[in-house]
């Protein structure tokens, strides 16, 4: 995000979906969606500029672990929405890969 790679920005401006965050060193899951202007990429933004992204289970990991701890944080696409779905479909597809991967747990 911080370099701002014009192809990337180009390619996750352009799409929503649902992703997945991989907390690395615990092994724990986070599954999201985006939606709405900006794409996948003004989502992953709001991530590298707060750390957390509004997530509230995030915010307080790092709050406890400090900022620095989102280091052990991957990021990955599961689902690319077509530019014709809802929100609503969006949602429904998060709740799916929530559902399939257990990361409500």
């Amino acid at each position: 995000m911080s370099q701002q790679v014009s192809d990337w920005k180009s390619a996750l401006s352009s799409v929503s979906g649902v992703y997945l965050i991989i907390d690395l060193a615990s092994g724990k899951l986070y599954v999201g969606s985006a939606t709405g202007e900006g794409g996948i990429w003004k989502r992953w933004n709001d991530y590298s500029f707060t750390v957390h992204g509004g997530n509230k289970q995030l915010y307080l990991l790092l709050r406890e672990k400090g900022i620095e701890y989102s280091s052990n944080f991957q990021y990955s696409i599961l689902e690319i929405a077509d530019t014709h779905k809802t929100k609503d479909e969006i949602l429904s597809r998060e709740s799916y890969w929530k559902d399939v991967l257990g990361s409500k747990n």
